[in-house]
């Protein structure tokens, strides 16, 4: 079981250099505010990733005109998508340029930065992939928290996969039903379907 005390073993080189020269005080700080476990680590950091999301758009909103938040939130999710291939493409090597790209590279984002998602595969090859993916959507949270959900188109993930889609230039055809199972929680059901053109 990871403890608080493993946890920050582990991120020793990471906080190797605080010094707060009151040893008494970072004892208390540390077990006070120091995440417990390995899960509360990525859960705060999902949620300080929506609440930046969020905050920025709303910001934006009263700014500009909420009538522009969308688009920004588009193209930052389009952004996002092509970032994360690229760094799956260089990591994986002889990585599949097909379907199931769309796959690899999500997956790569919720082992990183998604934790409140799993997902299940329906079908899966060079010329058809099928895939849900559920859980709570971080992004659907803070905007409801925020009261500016209505301004944004979701699934907010269909502009990730166009960026996808046009990093490795795939020409295929990509359906995307999204459903809010629980509207009070944020819980989510979404179904994509990935379909080479000519594959």
């Amino acid at each position: 079981v990871m403890t608080q005390e493993n946890l920050l073993e582990r991120l020793k080189e990471i906080r190797k250099n605080d010094n707060l020269r009151n040893v008494e005080l970072q004892k208390e700080l540390i077990q006070k505010l120091f995440p417990k476990t390995t899960e509360n680590l990525v859960l705060d950091l999902s949620n300080v990733t929506s609440a930046f999301y969020g905050l920025l758009l709303d910001n934006v909103g009263k700014e500009f005109g909420y009538d522009k938040i969308d688009s920004l939130s588009k193209t930052t999710f389009y952004n996002i998508g092509q970032i994360k291939a690229k760094q799956c493409f260089e990591k994986i090597e002889n990585l599949p340029i097909d379907s199931s790209t769309f796959l690899i590279v999500l997956i790569s984002a919720i082992y990183n930065a998604s934790p409140e998602y799993y997902f299940n595969v329906v079908e899966i090859s060079e010329e058809k992939t099928i895939f849900e993916l559920y859980g709570i959507d971080r992004y659907l949270r803070i905007l409801n928290n925020l009261s500016i959900s209505k301004y944004i188109e979701f699934p907010t993930l269909s502009t990730f996969m166009e960026g996808i889609k046009d990093y490795f230039k795939i020409d295929c055809n990509i359906e995307i039903d999204f459903e809010i199972i629980n509207l009070e929680n944020n819980d989510t059901k979404h179904t994509y379907k990935i379909e080479l053109i000519n594959g």
